[in-house]
């Protein structure tokens, strides 16, 4: 990455599905993001720090959108206040066509379709008018919920990697999902 390049621009028009849209992270959703983040299962999964505190969230609105990562909110379209999970790219690598994928999606919110919805609705989006050719998408054995979404949004199970990412100090196995653009 260049010094001086500019954040990965927002989705124009917003990415709006049949019941929720994705939209860029504001300070108005920092509590929103403590008490999510607070959840054991989104610690455990996610790189979140531990506690997640309010100024942790703060930072994350601030500075998280970058020249190599988008992440968004996932919110109702009946209430665009009501963050229901996260979705998005990191590790963007718009000159390799290439970026990783992530989500979240808060304990309210659980087993509602919103993960999956989000992760098809940020998948199109990358993989088409952003201009990407590979998504790859990373999940821990024993979450097979997280692997059951990939699967529904049209990722492909593919190797286990060992020690393929590290969190807290420690080394976890992941299963690599992949989703290509279509011809």
């Amino acid at each position: 990455m260049l010094i001086g390049t500019p954040p990965i621009e927002l989705p124009d028009p917003p990415l709006i599905s049949g019941s929720l849209s994705l939209r860029e992270w504001s300070e108005n959703d920092v509590d929103s993001l403590v008490k999510a983040c607070a959840d054991p299962l989104t610690a455990r999964y996610t790189s979140v720090p531990i506690p997640y505190t309010p100024e942790d969230a703060r930072r994350f609105v601030a500075f998280g959108r970058s020249p190599n990562a988008l992440p968004l909110a996932v919110v109702s379209n009946d209430d665009e206040a009501s963050v229901l999970g996260a979705v998005g790219l990191h590790a963007v690598s718009l000159s390799r066509r290439r970026s990783e994928i992530g989500y979240w999606t808060a304990p309210w919110a659980r087993r509602s379709g919103v993960a999956s919805e989000a992760l098809e609705l940020m998948s199109a989006w990358a993989l088409g008018p952003l201009g990407l050719e590979r998504l790859d998408l990373y999940a821990e054995p024993e979450n097979l919920l997280s692997q059951r979404v990939a699967e529904r949004a049209g990722f492909r199970k593919g190797a286990l990697v060992r020690a393929g990412i590290a969190l807290r100090g420690r080394r976890y196995d992941v299963v690599r999902f992949t989703k290509l653009r279509e011809p």
